[in-house]
């Protein structure tokens, strides 16, 4: 090579947001603000020694009774005392109480416009009672917060409080009941002004909503190539935190509210609607047209919609009918509601309100018992049981004094559903958010508290009382609920119907901006995804924060005939312990696919005579008619390098190809001395820049061969540069997928036992159990599995993730007549997968093979045939939205064109876009054959899998569709192309997109076994494969390619392989022990497990459970054991 080689790589970094902070100076609005950091910790457990004070007590004097009862003195007509702990831990105790307020006090001077967090530890006599935390001041008592105070242990108050003017006030406690005594300890008093408090919201969202990104460009020889620009550009105008607002019927006919509502939001709840007395007013007569049209609106905008509400524990808010029935009757009716609006919605909402305010009332407990509650929850869970169950309350953060729902009630109440028999689901904690004049710092405690329980947390229906500081309120409310790391989402209830609001609008009659609309509006704009650019330093570096969101980042150079683009996704850390910068970096390698020049070869050439040309043509001759550097003639006039190959040896091929005018497809071949051709790959190459052709091959014989490159035009130069082609034994191609195996299916995992005290213990017993795998390892399944136990019992054993073999297509679906759909099987399918958490791949919505349509389609004439399919997008994936995982929206439409040829070029294009409109969660893939089966089939070659999919990205409306790269993966009984395949889907992972094996078999054969064992480990070791799907079953589907069973469900040779595998890419289960320092280290597959803990020496054990995941590799595992 005459010039420097030249290459961009890039790395993107994502750092925890804290390094934002790495102290307590903090720039709000412009100035600096020397700020004591916010506490958000709060526990919940009940301990035997109370914690140190937050902030060391803050205010409070004598915080922890180090100096007897100095500076507090008995409140009310009782007495107090001090006494100390067998450990020797002080505290002060209130006895000897006649009222309720007869406790323990301290004068303090508090100011207005100061923000007062307040805690405390609490312990009664006996028993177990509320304590509440109250501030007598000049203008009346402001409760700070509650807890549940129990006898033998300490619980945790945290509470807060603002005062209307500067003044002395007495801090008390108040328990009801007048026998127990009232233990305290370690009492703090944190106050806060107002710019600190918005510095600690700054802070928050540096760290929950948005991480640092720093890009590190080199060349290919690692020296730091300066002026690089980099440009990440927001793939969306809304913030990705779900932020919306309550929407009412009125909606579906009005296109000014449509407008509004759809430009700004990204969530939504029905106001009344999904109500039980809105869908069954009539007893026995459900109607759910209006609550069935919202949700259709709703997903045709890509909205996601919370389900409010399945029952309502008022006894005002029954149907009319309901109050007059018995009891025995009513939970006939309340059984059949539940079953009717679950099952109907199932999976269609992102979460369930099961019994509302069923901390304030308790109707259906009167009625039908103590546990009404668990045992809905538990019901509506089994009839969906991926969709979070919310308790969903008021008060809990709004009013301070409020003793119904306090956040110790409320995670009372959540126990009790989440313990009763085993009831497991996920659930989610609902606080309405109906605010007067907010209590922020009670808002942030409480929200504190209840983020210890580690379950999702959103405010459900956030409004402000009208008056004249309601948007001032208002905004406060939302930037609070918004920086709080623990809340997950915000909706609003600010429905606009006829009559106006409930309590809160946005807009006036014509969806013009109220005052409250423009806090909101302001808002979103300051809390969604911005773009940045700018230039790397002379370091290398680019460095910029961004909010959390879906960017399109682009990398360009002068030195580059062209630029890079990448989707890419700025993501939280998925634990929200303290990490450090590794911990928290997350790597995109980005690559230039045409460069002004070309890299080195791969392996330095491998068996490559003189690869890069640096001793002119040594090596290499002419082939065909055409000469070196002179005109070609036929397509396969060109240039060869006479090779050695050797039978079993896999071959890794690499070049760099470029040719004299415009774009062509160059394919490197291999001719046998028998007259066989290999083809190893195919790129597109360029004119003016040069593009990687990486491919491979692998032969059963030993022969000379010869290496050239073809291409269909003889009108263009073929030019090459940094040939590469490295054999590799099978058994060094087996350790390098061992190796991958190990890098990213697996973490290394450390366990870090210590006592009570923080001291390590060794010996400690860890039996470790893995319960889940993360990677998607699935089968296809028929409507057999319907009628059979045994197919039931088998499949259900080993996997969940399917996709139906012929169920679904449209064929199946409407094969009487034009109109005639019957979806009774695969709804059944559906049904059956649900019951047994299986997830589903929707195959498929079209197929663009003429011969695979339904027959009755074939005989209509192209503008009928375009409202029939208009027809089954919106029938099939309107009716499975949100229950599936993935769809293959038109297969096999590179080798096929049936809709383009009947409907124009774009119908594919088209086809995607209704898709997403129907079913915004679920991923759209192009799904082929050959493109990494066949090396000889250029249709679906990768470059050209590429192409398509680009085409179908570049329609309007399309850019940002979640797509997914299907690849079928019909393989012959013959020796595989690894190499091939191998190459190919690292080529296709470079765009970043999920990359699924979706229909892996191999033909009926001798080795038809093996071939498939290769195959699957080739798809599992490679770090773009984000899961894969056998389509094969049982012997009762019958094995026109593959099956796995015998007649008895008893694994044949093929399903023994799969069995095999299955279990060798999942963690066995173990013991261990901690070393001496209390150390356990240890590799898992990524996954859930059962962890469970023994202390050597008083036997006390403690369960866990655990997610090991990519995105924390070489995790540590605090544990405390007694």
């Amino acid at each position: 090579m005459s010039m420097e080689v030249f290459q961009v790589k890039a790395w993107i970094l994502l750092l925890c947001g804290s390094l934002l902070f790495a102290d307590q100076n903090l720039v709000v609005a412009g100035y600096t603000v020397d700020a004591v950091s916010y506490d958000y910790s709060a526990t919940i457990e009940c301990l035997k020694e109370p914690l140190r004070p937050q902030y060391n007590g803050g205010i409070i004097v004598n915080p922890e009774f180090s100096h007897g009862l100095a500076g507090w003195s008995s409140f009310g007509s009782g007495a107090i005392m001090h006494k100390k702990s067998e450990g020797g831990n002080g505290f002060i105790v209130a006895h000897s109480r006649n009222q309720s307020h007869d406790t323990l006090s301290q004068k303090l001077y508090l100011e207005k416009r100061k923000l007062y967090t307040f805690s405390a530890w609490i312990q009664v006599s006996e028993g177990e009672e509320t304590v509440e935390a109250i501030f007598k001041t000049t203008d009346g008592f402001t409760h700070a917060g509650s807890t549940i105070a129990q006898s033998g242990c300490w619980s945790m108050l945290k509470g807060g409080l603002t005062v209307d003017s500067s003044g002395y006030a007495d801090l008390y406690f108040q328990s009801n009941n007048t026998k127990v005594d009232v233990w305290v300890d370690s009492v703090s008093l944190q106050p806060f002004a107002e710019e600190e408090w918005r510095s600690h919201q700054v802070e928050s969202i540096a760290k929950a909503r948005m991480r640092e990104v720093k890009v590190h460009v080199t060349n290919s020889k690692g020296e730091i190539l300066d002026g690089a620009e980099i440009h990440f550009r927001p793939r969306h105008n809304k913030p990705s935190f779900p932020i919306g607002s309550a929407i009412q019927k009125d909606i579906l006919t009005n296109g000014a509210y449509q407008s509004w509502f759809t430009s700004r939001f990204t969530v939504t709840v029905f106001e009344n609607e999904l109500k039980w007395y809105a869908t069954e007013n009539m007893r026995g007569k459900e109607d759910y047209s209006v609550a069935d049209a919202m949700l259709e609106f709703a997903r045709q905008n890509g909205i996601p919609v919370r389900g409010h509400t399945i029952l309502w524990d008022d006894a005002k808010y029954q149907p009319w009918w309901v109050k007059s029935l018995s009891p025995a009757d009513l939970k006939v009716a309340a059984d059949r509601r539940v079953q009717s609006v679950v099952s109907r919605y199932s999976g269609k909402f992102i979460g369930w309100d099961v019994i509302n305010e069923n901390l304030h009332f308790s109707y259906f407990e009167s009625m039908l018992g103590v546990n009404a509650s668990q045992v809905y929850f538990q019901k509506a869970h089994h009839l969906d049981r991926r969709t979070p169950m919310f308790l969903n309350d008021y008060n809990t953060i709004e009013r301070s004094g409020d003793s119904k729902a306090s956040p110790a009630e409320y995670l009372r109440k959540l126990k009790e559903i989440r313990t009763f028999r085993w009831n497991n689901g996920p659930t989610g904690i609902g606080l309405e958010g109906h605010f007067d004049a907010p209590n922020i710092p009670y808002m942030r405690a409480a929200i504190d508290t209840l983020a210890a329980a580690r379950v999702s947390i959103w405010l459900t229906e956030v409004d402000v009382r009208d008056g004249p500081n309601q948007a001032q309120y208002l905004e406060q409310v939302l930037r609070e609920a918004h920086a709080h790391p623990a809340v997950h989402g915000i909706l609003m209830w600010a429905a606009r119907g006829p009559n106006g609001c409930w309590r809160m609008c946005l807009t006036d009659g014509n969806f013009n901006n109220l005052p409250t609309g423009d806090v909101v509006d302001k808002l979103l704009n300051e809390w969604k995804p911005k773009s940045s650019k700018g230039k790397v330093d002379v370091n290398g570096d680019f460095k910029t924060s961004l909010f959390h969101g879906d960017y399109d980042v682009t990398i360009s150079h002068p030195f580059m005939n062209s630029t890079v683009t990448q989707s890419f996704k700025v993501t939280a850390p998925e634990t929200s312990a303290p990490q450090t910068l590794e911990e928290t970096t997350t790597i995109l390698n980005v690559q230039v696919d045409c460069l002004a020049e070309p890299e080195k070869p791969h392996y330095e050439g491998g068996i490559i005579v003189n690869p890069e040309f640096n001793n002119g043509v040594k090596g290499w001759e002419a082939l065909g008619q055409g000469t070196i550097k002179q005109q070609r003639i036929h397509s396969l006039d060109s240039f060869r390098q006479k090779v050695n190959l050797e039978k079993d040896k896999l071959y890794a091929l690499s070049a760099w190809v470029q040719i004299s005018k415009g774009n062509e497809a160059v394919s490197a071949m291999f001719k046998t001395k028998d007259g066989q051709l290999l083809h190893a790959g195919t790129v597109i190459a360029k004119s003016g820049c040069w593009s990687m052709l990486k491919g491979g091959i692998s032969t059963n014989t030993t022969s000379h061969a010869d290496l050239y490159f073809e291409t269909g035009s003889a009108t263009v130069e073929i030019w090459v540069d940094s040939i590469s082609l490295q054999p590799f034994s099978k058994a060094q191609w087996r350790a390098h997928q061992d190796a991958s195996i190990e890098k990213v299916r697996k973490n290394k995992v450390t366990f870090e036992v210590a006592d009570a005290d923080g001291t390590k213990l060794a010996g400690v017993q860890v039996f470790i159990k893995q319960i889940r795998s993360d990677f998607p390892f699935g089968c296809a399944m028929s409507k057999n599995i319907l009628t059979s136990i045994d197919y039931q019992n088998w499949f259900s054993s080993r996997f969940k993730y399917t996709t139906f073999a012929n169920e679904m297509k449209w064929y199946s679906n409407e094969a009487r007549g034009h109109g005639q759909e019957n979806y009774t099987i695969p709804d059944a399918m559906v049904a059956f997968a649900k019951q047994n958490n299986i997830s589903i791949r929707g195959h498929n919505v079209f197929w663009d093979n003429p011969k695979t349509q339904p027959k009755w389609l074939t005989t209509l004439p192209p503008e009928e045939i375009g409202k029939a399919s208009a027809r089954r997008i919106d029938s099939v994936v309107s009716r499975y939205s949100g229950q599936l995982i993935a769809w293959d929206v038109v297969n096999e439409n590179m080798h096929f064109s049936f809709f383009e040829d009947m409907l124009g070029k774009n119908a594919s294009a088209i086809f995607y876009n209704r898709a997403h409109q129907l079913d915004a969660t679920a991923t759209l893939f192009l799904n082929e054959y050959n493109t990494i089966e066949n090396s000889k089939d250029k249709t679906a070659h990768p470059e050209n899998y590429l192409k398509k999919l680009k085409e179908i990205q570049a329609y309007p409306g399309n850019e940002n569709l979640p797509f997914g790269i299907g690849l079928q993966t019909h393989f012959p009984a013959l020796l595989p192309n690894l190499a091939y395949m191998r190459a190919g889907m690292d080529m296709l992972g470079s765009l970043g997109f999920p990359m699924w094996l979706t229909e892996v078999d191999v033909n009926t054969g001798s080795n038809q076994a093996a071939v498939l064992e290769e195959i699957l480990r080739e798809g599992y070791s490679n770090p773009y494969v984000d899961g894969m799907i056998i389509f094969s079953g049982p012997y009762i589907d019958g094995c026109g390619r593959m099956c796995m069973t015998d007649p008895n469900y008893k694994s044949n040779e093929v399903g023994e392989v799969v069995d095999k595998l299955l279990k060798e890419w999942k963690s066995e289960e173990f013991e261990a022990t901690t070393d001496i320092n209390g150390y356990l280290d240890t590799s898992l597959f990524h996954g859930e497990y059962e962890v469970t803990v023994t202390h050597p020496i008083t036997n006390a054990s403690k369960s866990m459970i655990i997610h090991v995941s990519k995105v924390n590799p070489d995790e540590i595992i605090h544990v405390k054991v007694t």
